[in-house]
């Protein structure tokens, strides 16, 4: 079920002496070859012969695997530091399902930089995306993230084009400018 549910990042984590250095080395391997979970195993063995490689791949990784090393990095050196990869995954990244990642983790790092790419975010092409930035900008702002309790910003960031409605594409970005106002004046509260 890795393909669905991902890995149990913790497993390595009750292997002791030469199995866990085994398995240190493999996921070192994997991530070299590209594989996004390796990292999170990684970051759960809190793994320091990983760091020098992780940083090496900021420059040459993307999407998942640049998410991940991001996240390990925060994790293994204590540190908000690589929270621009984060950023950057969520504004470039082609997948729609990597981007909603990235903003679901971006609420762990309430800085103005992450808050004005959350807001940006309420206009993504996707609707997860747009649903879980606006999560996340609820969460910063010690609210319950859960954007459809506010019916009319929830009904902005659900519209999408539709030629039979007549939506389009301009109709559906103002919509999602609307719900970004909107958001900007309920926590200006």
């Amino acid at each position: 079920m890795m393909w669905h549910d991902g890995i149990d990042p913790t497993a390595a984590c009750i292997l002791e002496g030469a199995e866990r250095d085994q398995a240190e080395a493999m996921l070192i391997e994997s991530m070299k070859e590209g594989s996004f979970w390796a990292p999170m195993g990684l970051r759960e063995l809190r793994s320091q012969r990983a760091v020098p490689l992780m940083k090496e791949m900021l420059s040459s990784a993307s999407g998942d695997l640049l998410l991940e090393i991001a996240i390990a990095l925060n994790v293994i050196e204590d540190t908000t530091e690589y929270y621009p990869y984060i950023i950057r995954v969520l504004r470039e990244a082609p997948s729609a399902y990597t981007r909603l990642k990235a903003a679901i983790k971006l609420r762990d790092f309430p800085t103005p930089e992450v808050i004005e790419t959350l807001f940006d975010a309420v206009s993504d092409i996707d609707y997860l995306v747009r649903n879980n930035a606006s999560n996340s900008l609820l969460a910063i702002h010690g609210l319950e993230p859960m954007i459809s309790e506010h019916k009319e910003i929830f009904h902005l960031i659900i519209t999408h084009t539709n030629d039979e409605k007549g939506t389009s594409k301009k109709d559906a970005a103002a919509a999602y400018k609307k719900a970004e106002r909107m958001l900007r004046t309920l926590f200006e509260k």
